[in-house]
This record gives structure tokens, C-alpha cells and sequence, in this order.
């Protein structure tokens, strides 16, 4: 079955880079949104909302480990991202001034599946002022599937309370969605300090 949904997943992608290659940008989101709702692409990871963070104790760029448990008493931002993901780089700077703004009242973590260098090596041409949590394959699958980038926004006790999108991609509104996502998280982040 899994076999079957990956080479349905090929071949939509090959088809709609062809089909879709002179469409425009809201013609093929609209499409590429249809094809997403189906039940073969349904993203699990809305299902934990409202659900306690799975626990983890896991590796820091550093090398030292951080454990979930070490998040309470604040609310918590965890961003999934890879250095290859073009929306996950495109929202860095919008997370980092979020990070700016709400500064030690959060904790802000970024996650990835990628090893320590490979991160290292990213973070040498792109600022993403995150405590980063590397080598997390094996708890990201945790979340069963899911398209990055997703930014979890946690509660004081670790309740994930919203699940972020990356910011939707239209051209002719893109300082507008991105604005708006910005605001949405320093909203939420607000909410969430005051209970």
C-alpha cells in the first residue's frame, strides 16, 4: 500500500509539473490543494493537536541533549525544517523576528532529521536563531506524515495548541501571508503568556 501511495505521489508530481507548467500560480495551488485533501496525502500530524508533545530526549547542535520535560513553565514554538525546504528558509526571518520579539518568554526550538554538520554547514550562509535539535528522524516519524515546513505551538504544559503551515504561496499577496502568519504566531504566543 505504501508503495502504491509513493508512486501515485511520482507520478502526480511529474504530471503536474507538465499539466500544470503554464497554469497559474493560484490555478495550481487550487489543484495541488485538491490533490493534497485526498486521503492518500492526509498530513497525521493534525491529529496530535490538542494532544501533549510525544516526549523526547534528543541531540542539540551542540552535541549536549535537551528532553521535552525541560520546555515546561513556557510556551514552546518547535519548527520541522531542512536545508533543502525553499517555504522552511523562506519563513526564517519572519521566525527570527518572532524570536526577537518574545525573546526568553519562549522557547523556540527548531528540529530537523538532519546530522550536526549539515546543520553547521546551513546555518553558515542563513540566520535561524533557534536552539536546534538535530539527527530527529526516527521522533519526527512520531508525527506520522506530514509536508514541511510545520511549526507546532506549544502551551506551558507542553499542549500542542496550533499547528502552522508554511506560508501559503502566492505571488500576488506574498507580504500580505506573510504579515499575517507573523501575526498569527505573535497572537497565539501572546494568548499563551498570559495563562
Amino acid at each position: 500500500m505504501r508503495t502504491q501511495r509513493i508512486i501515485l505521489l511520482v507520478i502526480i508530481v511529474f504530471t503536474s509539473n507538465i499539466i500544470l507548467g503554464q497554469a497559474t500560480d493560484s490555478l495550481k495551488n487550487a489543484m495541488l490543494e485538491k490533490i493534497k485533501s485526498s486521503e492518500v496525502f492526509k498530513e497525521t500530524i493534525y491529529e496530535f493537536k490538542g494532544k501533549e508533545l510525544p516526549k523526547f530526549e534528543l541531540p542539540l547542535l551542540s552535541g549536549k541533549k535537551i528532553n521535552s520535560e525541560s520546555l515546561k513553565g513556557k510556551p514552546t514554538i518547535i519548527n520541522f525544517w531542512f536545508s533543502n525546504c525553499a517555504p522552511c528558509i523562506e519563513e526564517m526571518p519572519l521566525l527570527n523576528e518572532i524570536k526577537s520579539e518574545f525573546g526568553n518568554e519562549v522557547n523556540f526550538i527548531s528540529m530537523t532529521f538532519q546530522n550536526q554538520n549539515e546543520v553547521n554547514e546551513f546555518l553558515r550562509t542563513h540566520d535561524f536563531d533557534f536552539t536546534h535539535i538535530v539527527d530527529s528522524k526516527d521522533y519526527i516519524r512520531t508525527f506520522g506524515t506530514f509536508g514541511y515546513p510545520k511549526t507546532l505551538i506549544l502551551d506551558k504544559d507542553l499542549v500542542i495548541v496550533e499547528i502552522e503551515k508554511m506560508i501559503p504561496k502566492d505571488t500576488e499577496n506574498e507580504e500580505k501571508n506573510k504579515a499575517e502568519f507573523k501575526a498569527q504566531l505573535s497572537e497565539k504566543l501572546n494568548e499563551l503568556k498570559k495563562r
